[in-house]
């Protein structure tokens, strides 16, 4: 191989990378464009994020006009989340819907009587509530106006006297769920929360209050958190599962193609110079349009079918073309099973590790230590000085 056809080949890989680039940003903004128009859609008609306060108490400090807040003494909250994925365009999103069930209890430490106030918001204006329920003691309260999506009530107590207050609903939401545990008092007394998923593979929102406890059940999870007496600014946060999305998918693969083509050029080089069989920057240039045939049709194959059945229809075409095409192109001294093997390692191994979260990383890692082994094996031997000699033209 001469130095000039080095050059060639160097070339047609670059035209392959650009290629490669314009692909993957026609895919990450036809994802992002469909992500922008579909969100606001999505959410309309399931919900927001739901993010729940915790009912707010304050009372009449005596003998002043100033109100200090107050914590509940007792905190029981009973959560229920059904996770439903929905897919629509090029991208999947975690809808839920959520049963909440919160139980508390407020106490008088004055010696004298008190009117509590109880003030309570509920997630969002733009939710739609189901079995709305708010009873103070045994007395179940009306809700038939709401302002601003709260409510207000006065709940008189004499000295040491305590109150239940029970408040229940049902709604729907998206992407995760959140509840502000004291309303920036710092002090939660006595709770008990239970959050049960029908979904196992969970998150915890970033500087979120880790649960205590984390039971696993056949069909989810149960996960707790208890105690006595708890002093934290921090909130109980839960991120739904995010469903592979099919378009940045397709565009990640994109921007990493070029690393699969560059593997598989090193890999056919040598084995023409050991095997001293003569291949031409042509012979490159359609290797490379093999390996771009199976990201292009991959991008516009996830649209219509399953997204794994998308990419093993674009693998299975990749490889049938580019490994008959060498196979005739430079004879049956050329072993094209060798071939074969190292286009799916480098082109399907490669991308389908991008469909395993955290592995694409240790997947490349591997293959690269791999092959570096076996090409230092097969070229041991090679004189490489007699390999870029530049050999007199026949007559």
């Amino acid at each position: 191989m001469t130095v000039k056809r080095i050059i060639a080949v160097v070339l047609i890989f670059l035209l392959g990378v650009v290629a490669w680039i314009v692909l993957g940003q026609a895919n990450w903004m036809r994802s992002q464009q469909t992500s922008a128009m579909l969100s606001a859609s999505v959410q309309s008609l399931w919900g927001a994020p739901i993010e729940q306060t915790a009912p707010e108490l304050t009372i009449k400090v005596p003998g002043t006009d100033r109100i200090r807040m107050i914590s509940p003494s007792r905190n029981r909250i009973d959560v229920n989340i059904n996770l439903e994925q929905r897919r629509k365009g090029l991208l999947w999103y975690p809808t839920y819907t959520v049963d909440f069930h919160g139980r508390y209890e407020v106490t008088n430490e004055a010696r004298i009587a008190q009117d509590i106030r109880l003030y309570f918001t509920l997630p969002s204006e733009t939710a739609t509530y189901e079995n709305l329920v708010l009873k103070i003691g045994e007395k179940a309260e009306r809700l038939d106006t709401l302002i601003g999506y709260s409510f207000y009530r006065i709940i008189p107590l004499m000295p040491g006297a305590s109150e239940a207050i029970e408040i229940a609903y049902q709604t729907r939401g998206i992407n995760s769920w959140t509840y502000l545990l004291n309303n920036g008092q710092g002090l939660v007394n006595r709770l008990d929360m239970t959050v049960k998923t029908n979904f196992i593979d969970i998150d915890f929102i970033d500087g979120s209050l880790s649960p205590m406890q984390v039971d696993v059940r056949d069909d989810g999870l149960d996960i707790h958190w208890r105690s006595s007496e708890l002093i934290t600014r921090q909130n109980i946060g839960i991120s739904m599962p995010q469903k592979l999305n099919p378009g940045p998918l397709a565009a990640r693969m994109s921007f990493f193609a070029p690393v699969c083509l560059l593997f598989f050029f090193v890999l056919i080089t040598s084995i023409c110079v050991t095997r001293k069989i003569d291949i031409h920057p042509m012979h490159y240039l359609f290797v490379n349009a093999g390996f771009f045939a199976f990201h292009l049709l991959f991008a516009y194959t996830i649209d219509l079918i399953n997204v794994h059945l998308a990419f093993f229809i674009s693998a299975i075409v990749s490889v049938v073309l580019v490994v008959s095409y060498l196979a005739r192109a430079l004879g049956e001294t050329f072993p094209w099973k060798i071939a074969a093997l190292g286009q799916l390692i480098y082109l399907v191994l490669f991308s389908y590790s991008f469909f395993l979260k955290g592995m694409t990383g240790l997947t490349v890692t591997i293959a690269s230590i791999v092959t570096l082994a076996v090409l230092m094996r097969i070229t041991a031997q090679t004189d490489w000085s007699q390999v870029f000699v530049k050999r007199p033209r026949e007559a």
